[in-house]
């Protein structure tokens, strides 16, 4: 039996498929450890896995309603300064404390900095977790440069100009300070490599929470990363149902789910969009989230509006799922095999978009396109060539690649 530690900060997209890994692991005989922001307490209780609280609640709070977290641009410094920086030394104790406590594995996002101090300081078995290729940097087409898709056409060389600037007057600036204090308090020397293109990737070993054909590995990815798989997490299913939602999807045709994430934005114009496209394309619609059912959408009966469903029972009585991008989400619908369409706003979004519809599996709108929304779920669901694609690929949807992924790395290292 091992003692592993999986590290990860963000949204539920990011903790979820932890929470699936550890599951699978506690399945195996391993001990599972989860380290997080407070907030997921409740959910790793509900999952069975032992919980080790890094950071305060009210940090997370703070970073999901701050209303520049879902900007193209500036998300990720809303990210890295309400939520990451604070969890840096936090992270850094944490694993120093676990391992007065035995030998342990440590499985973190790459964004989960405190991990990689304690490789570097304290010799911590780490491997990095990717949950997007846009955590492993490339020059290599496909790939995205924020919510740029870049053409196969321009040289490589400009790309790489493109990752350096933005480095130099973006990203440099914005974790080398508290990175560098930090270090000098460990006596660490000071970074000579770039932080997001080299440093923050454990030299020993790392896994891709994706599967190759979703994002092929490229030629400049740092060679100790594994292709994995993606670890579904069905752990939502014990909390049941709501009923007045299960009573809508009985009684009527497949609805499409309309989804818009962990940070909702404008509750009422996404309602309104929903309802709008739903009534252009004679379609009835379940819209999930952080929405005000009492708000004016509809009065058809065509919508219903709930907080939360599982999507492991849900999709698969949806004819398509309509979110704003999330790996976890395009995963769900692979898996139901459904078709998606997704309005991308920040961070792995654009590049998660491109990639489903490379595969066939569906289509993006600018967000906020709620006027053009009815049209291309008409165009999506019209798609023969679409339907095929998504039967195909939920055939190869499966959480068994990643957890042997996983497991094999535990057995290897631990």
């Amino acid at each position: 039996m091992a003692n592993v530690a999986l590290v990860t900060f963000g949204s539920s997209g990011d903790v979820h498929p932890m929470l699936a890994i550890a599951q699978e692991l506690r399945r195996r005989g391993h001990r599972v450890a989860l380290l997080t922001n407070p907030f997921f307490a409740p959910e790793a209780a509900a999952s069975g896995v032992e919980f080790i609280p890094v950071g305060a609640r009210d940090e997370y709070e703070r970073t999901i309603g701050h209303p520049k977290l879902w900007h193209p641009i500036d998300g990720l410094g809303v990210m890295w300064r309400y939520l990451l920086r604070p969890a840096l030394a936090p992270t850094l104790d944490a694993l120093v404390a676990l391992r007065e406590q035995g030998d342990w594995l440590v499985f973190a996002s790459p964004l989960a900095m405190g991990a990689r101090l304690a490789q570097e300081k304290y010799g911590v078995r780490l491997v990095s977790t990717y949950t997007s290729s846009t955590l492993l940097r490339t020059v290599q087409c496909p790939m995205t440069l924020a919510h740029w898709q870049v053409s196969p056409w321009i040289p490589k060389f400009f790309t790489r100009m493109a990752w350096a600037g933005l480095d130099r007057f973006k990203l440099e600036p914005l974790v080398r300070p508290a990175l560098d204090a930090l270090r000098a308090k460990l006596a660490l020397p000071r970074l000579q490599q770039s932080v997001f293109g080299h440093w923050m990737h454990s030299p020993l070993s790392g896994v891709t929470l994706f599967p190759e054909w979703f994002a092929p590995a490229a030629s400049d990815w740092p060679p100790q990363v594994a292709s994995g798989g993606f670890p579904l997490f069905d752990g939502d299913m014990a909390a049941g149902i709501p009923a007045a939602l299960e009573d809508f999807v009985a009684n009527g045709p497949p609805p499409v789910v309309f989804i818009q994430g962990t940070a909702a934005v404008d509750e009422r114009g996404f309602l309104e969009a929903a309802a709008h496209a739903c009534r252009e394309a004679g379609m009835r619609g379940v819209v999930l989230g952080r929405v005000d059912a009492s708000l004016p959408h509809d009065e058809s009966g065509r919508l219903h509006v709930a907080a939360y469903a599982p999507f492991g029972w849900l999709l698969p009585r949806a004819r398509a799922l309509v979110h704003h991008g999330g790996i976890g989400s395009c995963a769900q619908a692979l898996r139901a095999g459904i078709p998606q369409l997704i309005a991308p706003r920040a961070y792995d979004q654009f590049d998660n978009a491109m990639r489903v519809e490379r595969l066939g599996v569906g289509l993006s709108v600018g967000d906020g396109a709620g006027d053009r929304m009815g049209a291309r779920l008409r165009e999506l669901l019209g798609s023969e060539s679409i339907a095929t694609a998504c039967a195909a690929y939920a055939a190869q949807t499966s959480p068994d690649a990643c957890r042997e992924t996983v497991a094999a790395c535990v057995e290897r290292f631990a």
